[in-house]
């Protein structure tokens, strides 16, 4: 009858409805904020709809920023690239097939890309100039900033402060970059924001469908990025909490209701994992080839060349980590504070989705840091702009929500509605303006937003730095190498190269003949190696081994560089340029010897 009832509300009055916050175990399913009475809405409907708006606005800014950096000014981040590049080799490279997307990184970036690059005969740019990175980026931050706005919209955040946090969230610079340069952290975000929202709904609703929702969600989120597996376990022991305590009946049978209710949310994650971690030992040898591999950062982190700048007292990383904190969500700890304090007095546990589900994810990279097991750089922290979003959020809810604001007696119920609708989105604004400034700053400071500064620093200023010089000439350089390779008319599989190393994923994605290079992920490429010239393969193209990573070819031949190793001689030097180094290219004029003994 309450569900009846409630799909009768007037448009105004569903607006503005706010469920009573209930005492924790008193949750029971509650009734959809937003019913509709009329069916289902035609999909013109849906396109102009509240969220479709923003969600078309939010598309339209990211390609816009998408095109700029790739199109216009040639401003690529390498990790972008590679990322891209991974889904390339799947259906380019001369050894197509699916275990070619590469096991050091999540795949899921990888395979979005591929989609898109499946028009690349029609659109080289998606490769040459990794739009189709870029699309998915700005597809998925455009899915985050729906997200985003449904959170806020289920929460009972009414419309004016809901799209003014939301346009928070959207223009935000940090999101604006992320929205379209190719990395990761777009499709991170959307499913991390979209389990947080769906496991709000089911705290509030007590509902099934909402639950496998946020579960299947983030287990797409761990395809994405490793930080999931700690959302995942923060999650369900949310969820078991909630559940306990809202079940009925003996300890036993809430305790049951409690387990059953945190399986069903951590088995997508957990199966997710899993078929990764096998289908990584089946192809490689190493189940969690990420942590493993000689091409993962750890292995990076510990390499001579690494450790002099990445390596950092305790006392170091902890104060880099508030600074960052500060930078991208300078209000953060405050409305942390605040809105935990006003959930556990309204008995409202929405809040605590989103600290285990967005914060558990970050505190997974927080720790990592001050275990010195990942990189200083600022996009590791992004998820506190979607947590300040949401905690913003709930309390502008509570106050909209509160007795303490009352119509007066003159005022209609209407003009009630906008006072509550403004001192909500004062509070929005009054949090979220010093956010946007301290992030942009903090993006052009290079101590802090390193990855950043080096992608669009030449961009904004009138006299860049060496630095920021780099991104701006690494695409000619790439082009100079691929023009050289190009004018000798090589056959197919002619030349090994390791392209974990930098900028060859760059070279490969935008040449004209994928097919050339002999590379780790093709299936032949360690026979190969061991003996080029008897599989027909005639040139080494190798990178100076001072770069500080690995480089399976160094590995093989430690004397090529300097010498030859015996079997090969020097035919051309591909000079340092942009954020490259030198690279040289050696004719192989022998069986090998890979003791490099000459």
């Amino acid at each position: 009858m309450e569900h009846t009832a409630t799909s009768t509300l007037s448009r105004e009055q569903e607006e503005f409805r706010v469920d009573p916050l209930p005492d924790l175990r008193d949750i029971s399913p509650a009734p959809d904020l937003h019913p509709t009475s009329s069916g289902k809405r035609s999909p013109v409907r849906r396109i102009f709809s509240e969220g479709g708006v923003v969600f078309l606005f939010a598309l339209a800014l990211y390609f816009a920023v998408a095109w700029l950096l790739d199109i216009k000014y040639k401003a690529f981040n390498q990790d972008a690239i590679s990322r891209m590049a991974n889904g390339f080799y799947v259906i380019y490279s001369r050894d197509p097939h699916l275990a070619a997307v590469g096991f050091v990184w999540n795949p899921l970036q990888s395979f979005a890309d591929l989609v898109f690059l499946l028009g690349n005969h029609l659109w080289p740019a998606l490769s040459h100039n990794d739009m189709a990175g870029s699309l998915v980026s700005a597809l998925a931050m455009a899915g985050a900033a729906y997200q985003i706005l449904a959170a806020l919209r289920e929460w009972g955040v009414t419309r004016v402060p809901r799209l003014v946090l939301t346009a928070c969230f959207v223009v935000d610079p940090m999101i604006i970059l992320y929205g379209g340069n190719g990395m990761s952290e777009a499709l991170y975000l959307f499913t991390l924001v979209a389990s947080a929202r769906y496991l709000m709904r089911w705290i509030h609703r007590g509902d099934l469908r909402s639950l496998a929702y946020a579960a299947v969600m983030l287990a797409l989120c761990y395809l994405a990025r490793n930080e999931a597996a700690a959302a995942i376990v923060a999650g369900a022991v949310t969820v078991a909490a909630v559940s306990y305590w809202r079940a009925e009946g003996q300890r036993r049978a809430r305790l049951n209701a409690a387990i059953g209710d945190s399986f069903i949310f951590a088995v997508p994650g957990f199966v997710a994992a899993a078929g990764w971690a096998v289908a990584g030992y089946v192809v490689t040898g190493q189940a969690f080839s990420q942590f493993t591999s000689q091409y993962g950062n750890s292995a990076e982190l510990e390499s001579e060349a690494s450790s002099s700048f990445y390596h950092r007292t305790l006392e170091a990383r902890a104060i880099f980590e508030m600074r960052a904190i500060e930078v991208l969500a300078p209000l953060l700890l405050v409305v942390l504070l605040i809105s935990v304090a006003v959930a556990i007095r309204k008995r409202d546990p929405r809040v605590f989705a989103v600290l285990a589900v967005v914060g558990g994810a970050m505190g997974f990279d927080m720790l990592s840091y001050l275990d010195n097991k990942v990189f200083p750089w600022l996009r590791f922290y992004i998820p506190a702009i979607p947590l300040e979003v949401l905690l913003v959020g709930s309390l502008v809810a509570a106050l909209q929500a509160s007795g303490k604001v009352r119509t007066p007696a003159p005022m209609t119920r209407r003009g009630g509605s906008i006072v509550r609708a403004m001192l909500g989105a004062g509070l929005a604004l009054v949090v979220m303006i010093p956010a946007f400034l301290t992030t942009a700053s903090g993006m052009l400071n290079p101590t802090i937003g390193g990855n950043e500064d080096a992608q669009i620093g030449f961009i904004f200023r009138a006299h860049p730095s060496s630095y920021e010089l780099q991104t701006k000439n690494f695409y000619p350089h790439i082009l100079s190498i691929d023009h050289y390779l190009s004018a000798l008319h090589l056959p197919d599989g002619d030349v090994v190269v390791d392209n974990g190393t930098p900028c060859v994923p760059a070279v490969i994605t935008t040449i004209n003949q994928p097919k050339l290079f002999v590379i780790p992920n093709d299936r032949d490429f360690q026979r190969i190696l061991a003996d080029p010239i008897t599989f027909h393969v005639r040139y080494i193209l190798e990178l100076d081994p001072s770069f500080g990573g690995y480089q399976a070819t160094s590995a093989e031949y430690p004397s090529l560089w300097s010498r030859g190793s015996g079997f090969s001689k020097l035919v051309h030097t591909f000079p340092a340029g942009g954020s490259c180094v030198e690279m040289r290219l050696f004719h192989v004029l022998g069986h090998s010897n890979p003791a490099g003994v000459t």
